[in-house]
């Protein structure tokens, strides 16, 4: 009886889960680790350092969308015209 108990629990867990991905804690870091250096950059008013950071740590090259629209955040950001 205890086994037919745990293959239903099983089952009902294997149901409850289907479809949906595992979490990836480590991608959940690191995501959130740039998060925070775009936004110190960005708050910092240094344009040279935030662009340093978009290359370095993003891999954001210039003329791409990426780097354009996060240009773009910058000068909204700092009340400048684009």
């Amino acid at each position: 009886m205890a086994s037919e108990e745990k293959e239903i629990e099983h089952v009902r867990t294997s149901e409850l889960r289907r479809g949906k991905r595992p979490i990836d804690r480590d991608t959940q870091r690191q995501r959130m680790i740039l998060k925070r250096k775009f936004l110190e950059a960005l708050y910092s008013g240094d344009k040279a350092a935030f662009i340093e950071m978009l290359i370095r740590d993003l891999g954001q090259q210039p003329g791409t969308p990426a780097y354009d629209q996060s240009l773009r955040a910058w000068s909204e950001y700092h009340g400048h015209a684009s």
